[in-house]
């Protein structure tokens, strides 16, 4: 589908917030300040010289906002449902969840299922977008979407059956799946339908952390086109596209419990592995680095852009603030502090007419062939050639 960015905007920055799981007993070596955004956590530290002991030194990690609340709508309308606008109005966004194993990923991003006022960001945002569609029918709304699993780096299609035909391709810089089958949707209920139908293929298994645990990442999409301006022409159409991920938790087997040699450790490693690449490629991007590894991992591939290009991201980081899982709190955390320092590049997205989209393909191809014989020329000692216009 081509289309072009409208007009250059100011960076954007990724936003973090923390969700926290509630608990009966917190950690006392981790303190939330809900005013400041910030959660402080004790940090002990071998003493030189003297007797044995230890002192206490604190981090500070600092987001955007902490979510307190148990309440979907509440969460949803706080963190998630500016990106659900930023979409309606041309603007590529992702909603992503990231943490522990049991923190409550899944169900930021699911929810229940089975009971209505536990249904998570994704059906919140369906019903948002297939509102706005039908309150306004002169705009032509039209809404695809698509669920993709990555299961030990393996891609499937949810919607298709677990489909296993499928490909990551990138053209013009842009991410896309070959294979994965994008289902027009009119109304709510027909896209909550398949979107029920596409949980029910994922890979959940079951440890001492987790009765019903995610076992693989998932990216549910929409994708809209709708007209805008007076004149409501091709030329007034804009494109986005709506990611919401759920990216399975990292674990330490031994609190896990699962089977050495079993299928669930395997899983597991696959999982960890998946996570450190996604922070390889997030540390290169803080830094500046010339080459990011995004291709490492199939997670990382598939959020290049979120993460750094044309679009408005979001990241939830739960938290179980139980004192056993001290050590995985802080590894969050310091992941919430990376990411939060990530800048995109997000544009209006503006659907192209086809003779407009071929004479700018062309354009291009004709300018790059041009770089081919200046470089060919000064390698060579050649005195460059002029392409201006023959009159």
């Amino acid at each position: 589908m081509p289309f072009e960015f409208a007009n250059e905007e100011p960076l954007s920055r990724v936003k973090v917030y923390v969700r926290l799981r509630p608990v009966q007993k917190p950690s006392p070596m981790i303190h939330v300040d809900d005013e400041t955004g910030t959660v402080i956590v004790d940090v002990l530290k071998s003493s030189g010289g003297g007797p044995p002991r230890s002192t206490i030194e604190q981090s500070a990690f600092t987001v955007d906002d902490i979510i307190r609340t148990t309440n979907q709508q509440r969460a949803f309308e706080h963190c998630a449902k500016e990106y659900t606008d930023e979409f309606l109005n041309g603007y590529n966004a992702t909603i992503m969840a990231f943490g522990q194993v049991g923190a409550g990923k899944t169900y930021t991003m699911a929810g229940d299922t089975k009971i209505h006022v536990h249904r998570g960001f994704i059906q919140r945002a369906i019903g948002q977008v297939m509102e706005e569609k039908r309150a306004h029918p002169e705009a032509g709304i039209v809404v695809y979407m698509s669920y993709l699993e990555i299961y030990e780096e393996r891609m499937y299609d949810l919607l298709q059956q677990r489909s296993t035909d499928l490909m990551i391709i990138e053209e013009n810089g842009l991410i896309d799946i070959r294979g994965l089958a994008k289902i027009r949707v009119e109304t709510e209920a027909q896209a909550i339908k398949w979107f029920n139908e596409g949980e029910k293929q994922r890979s959940y298994g079951q440890h001492l952390l987790n009765q019903q645990s995610s076992r693989s990442h998932t990216f549910f999409t929409l994708y809209m086109e709708r007209r805008v301006g007076r004149f409501h022409t091709e030329h007034d159409t804009i494109v986005a596209k709506l990611t919401l991920v759920d990216l399975a938790g990292a674990e330490r087997l031994k609190k896990t419990n699962v089977e050495r040699g079993g299928r669930m450790r395997k899983e597991a490693c696959t999982i960890n592995k998946s996570i450190s690449y996604l922070e390889t490629a997030i540390y290169a991007l803080r830094v500046g680095q010339n080459y990011v590894p995004f291709r490492q991992g199939k997670a990382s591939t598939l959020l290049k852009e979120s993460l750094g290009g044309n679009c408005k991201t979001m990241i939830m980081i739960c938290l179980w603030l139980e004192d056993c899982f001290y050590d995985e709190t802080v590894n969050s955390l310091r992941f919430a502090q990376k990411v939060k320092f990530l800048k995109t590049y997000p544009f209006r997205n503006k659907k192209l007419d086809c003779a407009t989209a071929t004479k700018r393909r062309h354009l291009q191809q004709i300018a790059n062939l041009q770089q081919e014989v200046a470089l060919k020329d000064a390698l060579q000692g050649r005195p460059g050639l002029s392409f201006d216009d023959l009159t």
